[in-house]
């Protein structure tokens, strides 16, 4: 059986709120009919989580290091290689375990595909016809076919890969999101490479 957006959207909750938020619209009620203080009321919905996620990694930008990723051996590049970073992102932090899912799951929602770059008509007509004709059976729906996202992911540039990790770890320790923590000593190392990249934390060489 396969996942649902309930889970997925779950999945996105638990690794995005430092506390769960859970949905109960009947104690909500209770509260303002009593007049009680409510905290507050949230849309539990993927869009909203992640457009707030978005605007905070554009303010310390990590974006910005995103938006210059580049994929090795793409001749032509009909999608800005961002935005297939940007997709698997959104896909790991919904926890999607199948590519093959992405369609059904995310690729067809207009609501969060404007979010990672692509719009209303890229999701309900593809990017491009190429291959309509010899299509067999209907097309999938979103922008990308699933194998499209696999087959250009893989061709990151590995420098680009490092610059972004590194870049990333240091935005986040300046906006304080390790804390005290966060000053240790730290290495990633390449697979099948005993050189040490660069460390992450600020105050380090």
């Amino acid at each position: 059986m396969g996942q649902t957006h309930d889970e997925i959207t779950q999945n996105l909750a638990e690794r995005l709120c430092w506390q769960v938020a859970r949905r109960d619209d009947a104690r909500v009620a209770r509260r303002l009919y009593r007049k009680q203080l409510v905290d507050g009321v949230y849309r539990l919905d993927e869009g909203a989580l992640l457009d707030d996620f978005f605007h905070f990694l554009q303010a310390i930008g990590v974006l910005t290091l995103l938006e210059e990723a580049h994929g090795a051996a793409i001749h032509r590049e009909m999608v800005p290689f961002v935005q297939y970073v940007l997709l698997y992102g959104v896909k790991t932090l919904l926890g999607i375990e199948r590519i093959n899912a992405l369609p059904s799951l995310l690729c067809s929602d207009e609501a969060l595909m404007p979010l990672v770059g692509f719009n209303a008509h890229q999701v309900r007509q593809g990017i491009c016809q190429r291959g309509a004709t010899t299509r067999q059976g209907a097309r999938l729906p979103g922008p990308i076919c699933p194998d499209t996202l696999a087959n250009n992911i893989v061709k990151w540039n590995l420098r680009d890969l490092e610059a972004v990790f590194n870049g990333a770890i240091r935005a986040l320790a300046k906006a304080g999101v390790f804390g005290a923590k966060g000053h240790r000593h730290s290495r990633w190392h390449r697979s099948g490479d005993d050189e040490a990249l660069h460390r992450v934390w600020p105050g380090h060489p």
